[in-house]
């Protein structure tokens, strides 16, 4: 059995005065230094652990600083920096990259990993997931999913739109609590034994969401306000709900085209990531989205004609 925690990882130990508990010190690296990246290392600073962003090319400095503004609340971080071919050891590594970015942004770094590393992917999208454990059997692997909201208006500034909740939770794991250093969060993340079903009602909702707004070129709330827009979301939904069925879960306690409507109601006047995307002429996550629905779907026999409509649709979008 591989050990939860490799020793090599505690950079320190101190005593806390007042309840006179030992804390432990970790440190974390984070691969993905766009929002979410950011966010969460300011959160894990904030919760007393050691962290590194890192990059792909050096730069001159070893810190950057990060104006972070968080309803009227405005800190200033001074975030450490390394670039991947540094030499330092990696223990305890996070991973906020896009979803067809991770093997390569992983490989990057890859002969700094220590033996029974722990990394923790929190990104979009399904697939990613079984390939990271497929070329690297050795490591604590851990997912997670979140509501957190940040952007970026410029790389220097980061601005927190939702303290959102995350749920974390092992994949080949035998571990029972969080990763050292996210307990101490504020938000806490929440432990998930089965983190696959949270994996899963992510996946169904952005499946339902971002690929209909990325082709219409409109916010969240367009898919419940125009009657076209909202039959398309019903039928992508339907054809969902009847994969996971086959699959043997329950997602959630209503139908997935209740909870779709919900968030795209809440969250009205959104733009999703993969709007973002095609706005920006940047490749799209929908290979780990609808993509790795429609894989699924395959190997049963289902067939899923919505849902690959919209696949070919937007992988024109992101070709064009």
């Amino acid at each position: 059995m591989k050990a939860y925690y490799t020793p090599v990882s505690i950079e320190r130990v101190i005593n806390t005065p007042a309840s006179g508990k030992r804390k432990l010190i970790m440190k974390w690296h984070i691969l993905g230094a766009g929002a979410m990246g950011n966010l969460f290392a300011t959160r894990l600073l904030q919760a007393g652990q050691d962290v590194s962003l890192i990059l792909r090319l050096p730069k001159p400095d070893d810190y950057y600083q990060l104006h972070c503004l968080e309803g009227k609340a405005r800190r200033t971080y001074s975030l450490p920096i390394q670039p991947a071919s540094a030499t330092e050891t990696i223990s305890q590594l996070l991973i906020t990259t896009k979803a067809y970015d991770t093997e390569m942004a992983l490989a990057s770094v890859a002969g700094r990993l220590t033996p029974n590393a722990t990394i923790l992917l929190l990104q979009n999208g399904m697939g990613q997931h079984d390939r990271i454990q497929q070329h690297y059997p050795s490591v604590n692997l851990w997912a997670g999913v979140t509501t957190a909201g940040a952007w970026r208006p410029n790389p220097a500034e980061l601005i927190c739109v939702a303290a959102g909740e995350t749920q974390i939770g092992p994949l080949n794991t035998p571990a029972t609590e969080l990763p050292v250093g996210w307990a101490a969060q504020i938000p806490t993340p929440t432990y998930m034994h089965t983190i696959q079903t949270a994996l899963w009602r992510k996946l169904a909702i952005n499946c339902a969401i971002n690929p209909l707004t990325a082709l219409h070129g409109c916010h969240n709330g367009a898919l419940i306000e125009i009657p076209e827009l909202y039959q398309q979301m019903q039928q992508i939904c339907t054809e969902i709900d009847t994969l996971t069925r086959a699959l043997g879960m329950t997602l959630f306690a209503t139908d997935l085209i209740d909870q779709a409507a919900n968030v795209a109601q809440a969250t009205a006047g959104n733009r999703s990531s993969m709007l973002e995307d095609v706005t920006h002429g940047r490749s799209t996550e929908i290979e780990f989205i609808t993509g790795y629905v429609c894989q699924q779907a395959d190997q049963l026999g289902i067939d899923l004609p919505c849902n690959k409509a919209l696949l070919s649709q937007v992988r024109a979008l992101s070709a064009t």
